[in-house]
């Protein structure tokens, strides 16, 4: 036991534990200089925009059926069903359409005739 020597306290530097996270922020994420990605996203939008100003845009207007012209705001969802019923002339027979055309007579799990116990 005499062979080893004594140390002396340990202490730590002046700061040592308000500068350590720091430190470690700098080992882990090291800072860098991304100054000319601003650059390039300016130059990037303005040639994007000139090529947009530039290029001609040629709307085409397509002639649509009534019926079509019915489903393209129901599938964009601009009308729901009850909106679509209640511009209807007869809504009870549109919905009897409706049903007929989904679930055809072979597919019907019941008749209207038919008494249940």
């Amino acid at each position: 036991m005499q062979k080893i020597p004594k140390i002396d306290e340990f202490k730590t530097p002046e700061g040592y534990f308000e500068q350590l996270p720091d430190q470690i922020m700098e080992a882990i994420h090291p800072t860098r200089n991304l100054a000319w990605v601003k650059y390039a996203a300016a130059v990037v939008l303005l040639l994007a925009a000139g090529i947009w100003a530039i290029v001609p845009f040629e709307q085409q207007n397509v002639e649509l059926t009534l019926d079509q012209e019915v489903e393209l705001y129901i599938d964009s969802q601009y009308w729901t069903a009850e909106d679509v019923l209640s511009m209807a002339e007869n809504p009870d027979e549109l919905l009897e359409q409706i049903i007929e055309e989904e679930y055809p007579e072979d597919l019907l799990l019941w008749e209207e005739d038919q008494t249940w116990l």
